[in-house]
């Protein structure tokens, strides 16, 4: 049985989920199967609370109330008081543990009748990309020091869905050998370009960034829209950075606005606001529908050329994907974004339901199992040879037992040596950390001794592909050899 809790965290929330066997199994808290980073202390009740409801809360500067959280805990300065005492922000985190620690336990509790509840959770985390390495170390600090065995491994969120993809049989590993994810987790869109070698071993390649276009798009143009007309009269926002903090405070405001303006009769409705460096002034904006509109349209086709570009800076084209999947309730629920995306091939196009959301955490158990029970990894089919003849001759059947099946890169210690061969090449290497070789001895291979290369994993009976062939400091791009690895083995 595994008894990892599998975390993922964003700026403002967790996700978390359980797989003590075969099925992955969702841990919701009070109801969240997205658990708010949002907090008050209450310092007459000497008590902390959190929920969504405290989001709005913080962002009009309510006393006591914290968000930001990821961010929040870097600030040595920034406290709270209970019971006289003054307690660093990251404290704010063991109130939603003991909760989340008592749904794995009632989880775990109904599938096994093996669970140990003293002993120590062991967690892995998968990380957003907006949360910063800083925030990273003392987040998984702080659950070491409340008791929690906190996996070294990082964890990224759309290999983990990738591989959890592939394990469902919604994506197949002769069909789909470049992907783009499509992320809008939280108010910002992010874009994963994945390479994938087989069902058991992906790589994201690269990535990007969109602040404030992960939002639903209506809401996004109506926020910006009330935010830029107030500011281009009165003046109140001078830098990039308090735009972006306001827009990000108009999100909520503009999810009710979205919903009274499609309600609303007339061709206009009229809201009144107030910024959060002039709290109570009241601002009047007419949002016209027929105009709003117009703006939509026009977001949403910059959301599609943002994908456009982001495959340009990779040197790719729309043609080069093999499936583009959307992640998000946000890119999910629009059927305009839908159809726009749908341009680059219906068939392209994969919209991930809640469900598969929660393969980003299924990925980490995945992985973990390929590399414990390497026998358990999805297998590629054989494939026939054909002799010069023309007779068909079935693959190579496998090599002896000791060899080992599947190497992950990531899993092994720094200093390992491996043993490589394909057909009569044979190479020593030596792993020097970050998915990166080191040659240490070569026959008859064209990667030579003292070139470095990176990888992600090894499969016996599958061709490598030695990713960044560094020679002398020079890049020599991609290598991939002529033959199936028929060796492979650790020394």
């Amino acid at each position: 049985m595994d008894r990892r809790l599998a975390l993922y965290v964003d700026r403002d929330f967790l996700m978390a989920g359980v797989k003590p066997y075969d099925t992955f199994t969702p841990v919701n808290v009070k109801g969240y199967s997205r658990v708010p980073l949002y907090f008050f202390a209450d310092p007459a009740a000497n008590k902390i609370y959190y929920g969504e409801r405290y989001r709005a809360e913080f962002e009009d500067g309510v006393p006591n109330t914290f968000g930001d959280f990821l961010h929040s805990i870097l600030d040595e300065k920034l406290t709270y008081r209970v019971f006289n005492y003054t307690v660093p922000v990251v404290e704010l985190l063991k109130v939603v543990m003991d909760d989340l620690r008592r749904e794995y336990l009632t989880v775990l509790g109904e599938l096994t009748q093996s669970l140990d509840p003293s002993a120590k959770i062991p967690i892995s985390l998968a990380w957003s990309d907006q949360i910063g390495e800083p925030s990273r170390k003392v987040f998984a600090e702080y659950l070491r020091r409340i008791g929690y065995e906190v996996d070294e491994v990082v964890y990224q969120p759309a290999e983990m869905l990738t591989l959890s993809l592939f394990a469902a049989q919604s994506l197949v590993p002769s069909q789909h050998k470049r992907l783009v994810v499509m992320e809008a987790f939280n108010e910002d869109l992010t874009y994963s370009l994945i390479q994938c070698y087989n069902a058991a071993s992906v790589e994201r390649t690269a990535a990007q960034t969109y602040p404030l276009l992960g939002v639903d798009s209506r809401v996004n143009v109506i926020a910006n829209y009330t935010v830029n007309y107030v500011n281009s009269r009165r003046r109140l926002l001078g830098s990039k950075e308090e735009l972006e903090k306001e827009y990000r405070r108009h999100f909520r405001l503009g999810r009710e606005w979205t919903r009274q303006l499609d309600a609303e009769v007339r061709p206009f409705m009229e809201v009144k606001t107030d910024f959060a460096v002039e709290r109570g002034v009241e601002n009047k904006v007419v949002l016209k529908k027929e105009e709003i509109e117009q703006l939509v349209t026009f977001h949403i086709r910059h959301l599609s050329q943002s994908f456009e570009l982001f495959l340009e800076k990779e040197g790719q084209r729309p043609e080069d994907i093999d499936k583009l999947i959307l992640i998000g309730e946000s890119l999910r629920s629009s059927a305009e974004l839908r159809r726009e995306m749908e341009r680059f091939g219906t068939d392209k196009l994969l919209i991930a339901d809640a469900r598969q959301e929660y393969g980003m955490l299924d990925g980490i158990f995945l992985r973990k199992q390929y590399q414990e029970k390497p026998e358990s990894a999805p297998k590629a089919p054989v494939v026939p040879q054909v002799s010069p003849a023309g007779h068909v001759d079935q693959a190579t059947p496998p090599p002896p037992a000791q060899f080992e099946p599947v190497l992950i890169t990531s899993q092994l210690p720094v200093g390992t040596q491996l043993e490589l061969g394909w057909n009569d090449r044979l190479m020593r290497v030596l792993y020097i950390g970050n998915n990166s070789f080191i040659v240490l001895q070569h026959h008859l291979s064209q990667v030579v001794t003292g070139d470095q290369f990176t990888i992600d994993t090894f499969l016996l009976g599958q061709k490598p592909v030695f990713r960044n062939v560094l020679r002398t400091g020079r890049s020599l791009g991609d290598y991939t050899p002529g033959g199936p690895l028929n060796v492979l083995k650790k020394l």
